[in-house]
Order: C-alpha cells, then sequence, then structure tokens
C-alpha cells in the first residue's frame, strides 16, 4: 500500500492513475469532496425591463452526508475528514451543515453557529458556501455575496460557487466582479477535474452546464456595458457578447433563456434576421419567455414586406430553419490527438553541447541536470565518515560508510540483522541529498535517509513526510525493498526524463525506464532529433527550419507554465501515453501535457494554511496560478527564473541577482521611483525587498521554509488575528517578531497602497453576521 505522503501532500494522486495503477499497486485517496450544493439560481435579468428571467437551474438537494464525506487513507486505516476534525462539538457541527434540510433558512442558521462557535475552523470555506447557496434560494443576495466572497477569498477554485455568484453580481451591476468570477470559473472548469462526490457522468452533465452559465454571465454582462458604450466600443462589446452568447447555446441548444439573450444582442446588431431565429427557438420552448419571444418576433414579422412573410406560424417555422444553429461546444478544451505518426526522435542533452555551449554550462549547474545523476565519489556531501543514525528510541538502525573508493549504506532489519547496500546514485546537489541503489533486477530503490547539508546531519526522510503509521518511514522496514521505496514510481516522473514503461503487458516497477536520469533538455524543449538533423546538414550561408516544438519566446504563458508544471504541479493527475509515456509525449503536437489538477480542497489540510494559502512548497505552481500576476498579467516562470544560469552559486536559478527587485519592477517599474513611500522601510534594507512582503517565507521545503509563489500575496492583519502567526503566517511578524497584532493592525492602516480600501473590505466578511 502506498503510504499517504505529509510534506509531499498526495503525491501518489500524481501518479495513481498512471504508474501505480499501470503496476497494479493498491492507492487510495486522501481528502475529502466538494457538497454538490444548489446549482447556480436563475439565470439574471437584463438591462431593460425585457430580460428573460430563467428557471433552468433549480435548487439542488444536497446528498447525503455519507456521499458528501470522502474516504481518505492514513497508513492502512480508512477514515474520512471528521479525522481531521479534533474537537469533537466541532465534527458534530460541520457533519450538521450537509444533514438533508429542505428549508434554507434552517441551512443557513446552522452555517451560521457553526461560523460563529468556531471562528478559526480549518472549515470555514465550506460554512461560508453553505451559508451562501442558502442566501441564494432566500433571494438574499446581500447576504450571498457576503458569505460568497468569504468562501472565495479562502477557496478560490470553486466553480460551484463562482458561477451563481458570477450571476449575481452581473445581475447587481457589478459587472467587474462578476466577469471575473465568470472567467474564473471558466478556467477552473478546464483545469480541475470534477469533485469527487459527483460520478463522471454527473459532472460532465453539470460542468456543461456550469460553462454554459458562465458564458451567459459574460455575454449579459457585455450587453449591459455595451447599453453605456457607443460607437466602436459598442459594437465591439456586442460583437463579444454574441460569441459568449452563441457558445453558450450551443452547450444546450434548448435553453430558452440563452436563445431569448442571443437574440436581444443580435437585434441591437441589426440583424434581425438572426434575431428571429433565436427568439423562434425561444417561443417554441415552454415557459416564461414564450410570449416575450412572440412580442419580439410578431415586431421583427410585422418590418417583413408583406408579400413574402406569410402566416406568422410559417415565419416562425421558416426563421427557426433559415439559419445554421451553432455547433456545441466540447465538454473538454480540445486536446491533440494522441499518436504516434510521425514522432520526433529524441536526441539527448549531450547533442545540445557544441552548438549551445553557454546555455548547456548554465543548465549542468541547475539542480534539474544534477537533480539525479549517476554515483561519483565526488559528488556526494553527506556524511559517510563512519556515520550513524538511531531511530527514536536510540537505536542505531543505520550505517554510513565509504572505502575511499565507494559510498555504502547499511540498514538494520527488524531481526537485527544488518544489510549493505552500494550507493549507484545521487539525488539533489543543493541543500540536502538522497541516495539510491540499483538491484540485480534493475530496479532502483530509494535510501530512507537524507542528508541536509544546511543542518550537516541525517534525517528520516520519509518519516518526515508520511504519516506517522507509513511502513517505509521505519528505516528498518527498508530491506524488503518493497514498492513504497521503489525509485522510479514514487520520485520518477519528476526526477527523471522521458520515463517510461518498457512494456505495457503485465508491467512492473523492474519495467519502468528513463532516458537520461535528472531533467534534461528535451523535457522543457521537446524532441530535439530532427532540431540537430536540420542544423547538422543545413548548407553554409543558408539557416534552416527550427524544427523546434517550442519556442519561449513564442509560446503563451499558460504554455510556458505548464511545461514547468510537468514537475511542480503537485496536484497534476498524470495519465499514461499511449506508449507507456508517464512525463512526456512521443507524438507530433506536443511533447507536454496540460495536466488537470484534482480539486485542492481534497488535500489534506496540512497542505494549506487556515487561510487557505498553500503550506508546502510542492504547490508551487498551485500558488503562482492563484496570483493576479498570472491571471492578469500573464506572467509565467521564466519572468524571474533562468533556467541556464551562468553563476554556479545562483542555486535558485534567479534573474536580477544584483537587483532582486528588479524581477518585480520589470512589470511595475513606478514603484522604483518612489521605492521607501511604498515599503516604508529604507530602500537598502531587506524591508524593501519586495519578496519580503509578497514573497514571504512560509512554504515548507522538508527541513526549511520558502518563498510562496503566490506573488501578490499581501499582509493582512484580521487573517493573523483571526487564525494566528502558525496557521496564517504574516510577513511583517516574520521580520517584527517582537511585535503583536495590535501594532500590525496600526501599521498596516497606515500603509500607502492603493489598494488597501479594497483589502480591507475584504476581510470584513469573516465578521459574520
Amino acid at each position: 500500500m502506498l503510504a499517504v505522503i505529509g510534506e509531499r501532500i498526495l503525491m501518489k494522486d500524481r501518479l495513481a492513475l498512471s504508474i501505480l495503477t499501470a503496476l497494479g499497486l493498491s492507492v487510495g485517496i486522501i481528502g475529502y469532496s466538494q457538497q454538490p450544493g444548489p446549482l447556480p439560481p436563475p439565470r439574471n435579468p437584463l438591462p431593460s425591463n425585457d430580460s428573460p428571467q430563467s428557471s433552468r437551474f433549480s435548487v439542488r438537494e444536497n446528498e447525503a452526508g455519507d456521499q458528501f464525506f470522502g474516504t481518505s487513507l492514513k497508513g492502512d486505516t480508512l477514515s474520512t475528514i471528521l479525522d481531521e476534525i479534533q474537537d469533537p462539538g466541532e465534527r458534530k457541527a460541520f457533519t450538521a451543515l450537509f444533514e438533508k434540510r429542505n428549508k434554507p433558512e434552517e441551512r443557513r442558521k446552522i452555517a451560521e453557529d457553526f461560523l460563529a462557535g468556531y471562528p478559526r475552523s480549518s472549515f470555514l470555506a465550506q460554512a461560508y458556501e453553505v451559508a451562501a447557496k442558502a442566501s441564494i434560494e432566500l433571494g438574499d443576495y446581500s447576504a450571498a455575496l457576503q458569505y460568497g466572497g468569504a468562501a472565495i477569498t479562502l477557496y478560490p477554485e470553486n466553480p460551484l460557487l463562482l458561477v451563481p455568484l458570477a450571476g449575481i453580481q452581473v445581475r447587481q451591476g457589478l459587472l467587474v466582479e462578476g466577469t471575473q468570477n465568470a472567467r474564473l470559473a471558466l478556467d477552473c472548469l478546464d483545469r480541475f477535474v470534477g469533485p469527487s462526490v459527483f460520478s463522471a457522468k454527473e459532472w460532465t452533465t453539470l460542468s456543461r452546464q456550469l460553462r454554459a452559465t458562465s458564458l451567459y454571465v459574460l455575454a449579459e454582462a457585455d450587453l449591459k456595458e455595451a447599453v453605456k458604450d457607443s460607437g466602436e466600443e459598442q459594437a465591439a462589446k456586442l460583437k463579444e457578447a454574441e460569441e459568449f452568447a452563441s457558445k453558450s447555446w450551443g452547450l444546450d441548444l434548448s435553453d430558452a433563456d440563452t436563445a431569448y439573450l442571443l437574440g436581444l444582442i443580435r437585434l441591437a446588431r441589426g440583424n434581425q434576421k438572426g434575431a428571429a431565429l433565436a427568439f423562434a427557438v425561444a417561443y417554441r420552448q415552454r415557459g416564461p419567455l414564450k410570449v416575450k419571444a412572440e412580442q419580439r418576433l410578431r415586431a421583427i414579422y410585422s418590418e417583413a414586406p408583406p408579400p413574402s412573410r406569410g402566416r406568422f406560424d410559417s415565419f416562425v417555422r421558416d426563421s427557426e430553419a433559415a439559419a445554421e444553429r451553432p455547433p456545441p461546444e466540447p465538454d473538454l478544451p480540445a486536446r491533440a490527438a494522441e499518436t504516434t505518426a510521425g514522432a520526433p526522435a529524441y536526441a539527448g542533452s549531450s547533442s545540445c553541447q557544441s552548438c549551445h555551449p553557454r546555455e548547456y554550462a548554465g543548465w549542468r549547474n541547475t539542480g534539474h541536470a544534477r537533480m539525479m545523476r549517476p554515483y561519483k565519489f565526488e559528488n556526494v556531501f553527506g556524511d559517510f565518515n563512519d556515520a550513524t543514525f538511531a531511530d527514536e528510541t536510540g537505536k542505531v538502525v543505520a550505517r554510513m560508510t565509504h572505502d575511499y573508493t565507494h559510498h555504502y549504506f547499511e540498514t538494520l532489519d527488524t531481526k537485527d540483522q544488518w544489510h549493505r547496500y552500494r550507493v549507484d546514485y545521487t539525488i539533489g546537489a543543493k541543500w540536502q541529498q538522497t541516495y539510491a541503489t540499483r538491484l540485480p533486477s534493475g530496479e532502483i530503490q530509494v535510501f530512507p535517509l537524507q542528508y541536509s547539508r544546511l543542518e550537516k546531519r541525517w534525517v528520516a526522510f520519509w518519516k518526515m513526510i508520511d504519516t506517522p503509521t507509513s511502513e517505509r518511514g521505519t528505516v528498518v522496514n527498508f530491506s524488503r525493498l518493497s514498492s513504497d521505496t521503489a525509485y522510479l514510481a514514487h520520485c520518477g516522473p519528476c526526477h527523471t526524463s522521458q520515463l517510461r514503461l518498457s512494456t505495457l503487458v503485465s508491467p512492473r516497477v523492474k519495467d519502468l525506464a528513463f532516458r537520461e536520469p535528472g531533467i534534461n533538455c528535451e523535457m522543457c524543449h521537446g524532441p530535439g532529433g530532427d532540431h540537430v538533423a536540420s542544423m547538422r546538414t543545413a548548407k553554409p550561408g543558408y539557416t534552416p527550419p527550427l524544427k523546434l516544438q517550442v519556442e519561449f519566446r513564442k509560446i503563451s504563458s499558460r504554455d510556458y507554465i505548464a511545461i514547468c508544471a510537468q514537475c511542480h504541479l503537485q496536484s497534476a493527475i498524470l495519465g499514461l501515453g499511449p506508449e507507456g509515456e508517464f512525463n512526456y509525449r512521443h507524438f507530433a503536437d506536443t511533447f507536454y501535457v496540460h495536466y488537470q489538477s484534482r480539486p485542492y480542497n481534497e488535500f489534506a489540510l496540512r497542505a494549506h494554511f487556515k487561510d487557505g494559502r498553500f503550506r508546502v512548497i510542492s504547490f508551487a505552481v498551485e500558488s503562482f496560478l492563484r496570483s493576479q500576476c498570472v491571471r492578469k498579467g500573464g506572467a509565467h516562470c521564466g519572468y524571474c527564473h533562468d533556467f541556464h544560469p551562468s553563476d554556479i552559486k545562483n542555486e535558485r536559478d534567479l534573474k536580477f541577482l544584483d537587483n532582486p527587485n528588479q524581477m518585480c519592477l520589470q512589470c511595475h517599474p513606478s514603484y522604483a521611483i518612489h521605492l521607501e513611500a511604498h515599503t516604508r522601510h529604507p530602500a537598502n534594507s531587506a524591508g524593501s525587498r519586495c519578496t519580503a512582503c509578497h514573497m514571504p517565507r512560509i512554504m515548507s521545503s522538508v527541513l526549511f521554509k520558502t518563498m510562496t509563489h503566490r506573488l501578490d500575496d499581501i499582509p493582512n492583519a484580521e487573517m493573523t488575528e483571526r487564525f494566528g502567526q502558525e496557521d496564517s503566517p504574516n510577513a511583517c511578524l516574520i521580520c517584527h517578531t517582537d511585535k503583536d497584532i495590535a501594532w500590525l493592525k496600526r501599521e498596516l492602516s497606515k500603509w500607502p497602497h492603493k489598494n488597501g480600501d479594497k483589502l480591507v473590505s475584504s476581510t470584513k466578511r469573516f465578521a459574520g453576521r
């Protein structure tokens, strides 16, 4: 049984649908599921009094409580989310949130009682969501926005809540906010698989509805904006509105509400024929829009030339058939077809050196290249000078030695017998280093101890990051050489290049193979065989085609991030390629995959702080994707990281080492002029570094803290006051350890940043009602 992992939270979920499933190993899932809750509310009115009032989405009753609670595995013990709630009273109150109740006022009261009784709970987002959805059913949209805003602050990636909130916001004229939430909902529907409480069939249907409603909201917002505009700006808004409405209608051609909205938009654009088509569809559907659609159709009919218009019923029938309906939208974003036809060849990193010596030399110095290396005596920095490691009882269970030509690991087994293994690979070359041995079968086993260069000591790596019941966390179990410590099955997808199964017929761990250890050039740039051949066979004076799948200067921000996310997206669900590929795809269109993620709220609590931020560095991309730098600014990893650094001491592969603030000032140059006015710290002090406040060291990396990758993290006194510095770490208090919350609130209230009022108002949501 693959153990539950702590710091590497749910690492097995990255592999469960690929390596472990392919190898027939037993796996489990940690976490919990999002409550089904009510579906989006009736669609929203248009600016005019002639707006459709939809009842297409009705409130869905909550599923039974046991369906809500997702299962998890802690060691070998089946448990639920309730096991993570230590307080019996809180456990009972949380359970009550999801008991079947038909009256929304009852559900909201229970949620409000939970919020008042357990204001520091790790499950506030769920309680706020229940209160928000109950408020929607009650028609109390002000409360719904308050509670919903609080839930989204804690857990933004929730399309089940984002969509109804977006609809309400547009209804109330909050067009910017509504548009943002609708776009975020669409992004989430692309990026995430469905909550595990839904079957695949249920989620396919529901996600299609959510997508259609999000597009409807965007169309409606554009139409409202167009009413206020004129000229080219109005024309552009109406055009975009029609595109959104057409896409929404394509997801459900029987939806009268979208058809009616599309008719209004087309009418505003002067397309009477197209408007008649849409109104005719709404007219044919039974519902509250039938009368209004008929009025619109009769108005268009009356303007048609008498000789050609015929009877009204014939006009309606002809209008509906006159133009093609929009094609249905796909359930998922279009993906390249997986085919091995014309698959490009891989050339290996050494083939890059002759033409790109500077980049090659820089890459060789990075952690990517040195992540896993065949053994060399000089590459080992762990203490093998007859060092020993004792377990928690004080008993020596491991010995690390060398004979001046090779290094060895010795571990004690449960019968007090010693076993000796050669070190065949070094893993890591920066702050910590782990070691692995190759068995006669070819399988690679990773040792249970890791050496910390920072603390100059050996640590039981699995013991630190697994749950207490993990078998591989106990050193004396290593001699079993089980699948739990198989390096390629657990670490290979992110620590080796072009990892694949050599056979798809009853595959075993020993059938895993990789092209190169570590992360080679082609894991980021794609297969280079065609490129190398093109360059080497070119005639002098002729510039041949590059024949590369990726040119980083030309790809989108999301594609750039997706390439890094192959390893740095902890929540990714890996799939197996047609040739047994795990961390790449060997076909012509693309070598990398836009992995979908498991919903973040299905991870164990230790994955995140109570304020919703990620706690563990393995969630670097997830954290980065939350930042406005990505969502609005289109930033990608290459803005701050240099993946071929010339300085071997640049261990974090950063750009602008001489002026770290330039990482932020390249996009925000105005702050350079008045730096001290913005930071309220001396210009040359640590307090004036952008990262000190906006990327504080709050993420765990086993033995030390590292920077969060949510680049726009802003100190929030109210969150820290509510949850405490441990569960809502504040950048100010990380440096000013002698200060308290009262001081923090006073200082932040004086801060001269332009978003201050907005930030303060967002935290007021947590005051409750």
